[in-house]
């Protein structure tokens, strides 16, 4: 029989972001144009030119969203090149066996490690580890090798096409990159992933299962199959293919959707004396992590569920509701989505001079699925960091039923920020929800 013990749990601040987006290949990009209000939205470059012939080929009706926040201009040789000292022909090899949801976290890993100032080669690998979330994997190989099987043969498959495409490839190769040999794993909970991700390496440091974690969630599964599958299904934005950076809305009246978004959001968790030993610098705190199941439905969200995800991130973090000064909802502007978590917000913060600020990233990133929860905890930090609320873009006429929040809107909000919630929902009634403290000695 194990004896009880006691554990005293340690803090966890965050010292190095990294991101791959719609809005640009590094992190000061993103966040100058998403203070901007500029959109990543717009024709999906693969149909340019091809319309017609994927029109005919599939027999695509008029309404298809040929729409998406792609990443643009994206090189990982490159990024390496420029990211990772002592580059060698070895670490290039990785572009012959992985897909593009793991190029991606590379390239938003590296940038993460070097932003946090760590040298890797100092640090004792077993007490580094990675957690690193996606919610379809690698879509593109699975969708690349069928066809090659069908059109050209058995012989023409990849022998790489499984590394390619499994959903922990991602984590694993940026563990191999950086020689980590702490806690090392990747959770697919759809929508909501990439909060997971960042929760689970969390606990792994606040337990003290680790010092350091490269932690948050990649995707890219912009295909044809998979753009096919969320319209059947009635999830995605349609109508918008003349004017993409109007399609999401996030609880708008004319929300229709969600636009579908691929990239990636790399965090560097450190315990606390870990980062003050050697001086880093610090972005912010995770003092909460909640996660819940509805438990009803695998598209239709649950108001409980939702309000029951917020007030365990609220109760592991010790704060009332009021004392939360700004949320990052996951409002993917679907309307029941939308309406669902603006129900739960309201029901968890009244209306009232304390009611926290409400913005919604993804009306101008699209939905990064897997990805998104890592991205937007970002956005958060950057937000507690520079006093800085990004608006909404595509708010003109609010839903009935989502007013009563204090939405950001038009321009972005200046003030000073101390507490944030971000939450991830996902399809399976899977929840979760991060509470973000700037941090203070």
């Amino acid at each position: 029989m194990r004896s009880g013990k006691i554990i005293e749990l340690r803090r966890v601040v965050v010292t190095g972001v990294g991101l791959i987006t719609p809005l640009g290949n590094d992190v000061d990009s993103n966040w100058r144009r998403l203070l901007a209000g500029e959109s990543g939205v717009g024709p999906v470059s693969r149909f340019v030119g091809k319309l017609d012939e994927f029109v005919r080929q599939y027999k695509a009706p008029a309404d298809f969203p040929f729409i998406a926040g792609e990443v643009k201009d994206f090189d990982l040789k490159t990024l390496m090149t420029a990211r990772k000292p002592n580059l060698n022909k070895e670490d290039l090899k990785v572009l012959k066996y992985t897909d593009i949801f793991t190029q991606y976290s590379l390239a938003a890993s590296l940038e993460a490690v070097n932003d946090s100032g760590l040298e890797l080669d100092s640090e004792d690998p077993e007490r580094l580890g990675t957690i690193i979330a996606t919610g379809m994997g690698g879509v593109n190989s699975w969708e690349e090798a069928h066809l090659k099987l069908i059109q050209e043969g058995v012989k023409r498959v990849s022998p790489f096409m499984v590394p390619r495409l499994l959903p922990n490839l991602a984590a694993g190769n940026v563990a191999i990159s950086f020689r980590a040999k702490g806690p090392n794993a990747a959770l697919s909970t759809a929508c909501a992933a990439g909060g997971h991700a960042i929760g689970a390496a969390f606990r792994a440091i606040q337990l003290g299962e680790a010092d350091l974690m490269a932690t948050g969630g990649a995707e890219a599964a912009i295909t044809p199959l998979t753009l096919t599958g969320f319209y059947r299904m009635g999830a995605l934005a349609t109508g918008y293919n003349d004017r993409p950076s109007q399609a999401s809305r996030p609880f708008d009246q004319g929300h229709q959707g969600f636009v579908m978004a691929e990239g990636a959001g790399i965090l560097i968790l450190e315990e606390l004396n870990h980062a003050r030993a050697r001086g880093a610098k610090i972005y912010g705190e995770i003092i909460g992590f909640g996660m819940t199941g509805d438990g009803c439905h695998i598209t239709d969200p649950d108001l409980d569920g939702a309000i029951r995800c917020m007030k365990r991130a609220l109760q592991d973090a010790e704060l009332s509701p009021e004392m939360i000064d700004y949320v990052n909802p996951h409002a993917t502007s679907t309307p029941v989505g939308d309406r669902n978590e603006a129900r739960a917000l309201k029901t968890l913060f009244p209306a009232s001079a304390t009611s926290p600020l409400v913005t919604a990233t993804k009306s101008l990133t699209g939905h990064m699925l897997g990805a998104a929860g890592a991205a937007e905890a970002i956005f958060t930090l950057l937000s507690l960091r520079d006093g800085r609320v990004p608006p909404i873009a595509n708010l003109e006429d609010i839903d009935p039923d989502c007013q009563g929040l204090n939405y950001v809107r038009n321009h972005p909000v200046q003030r000073p920020l101390r507490y944030a919630l971000s939450n991830s929902f996902g399809f399976g009634g899977t929840n979760a929800s991060l509470v973000f403290q700037a941090y203070e000695d």
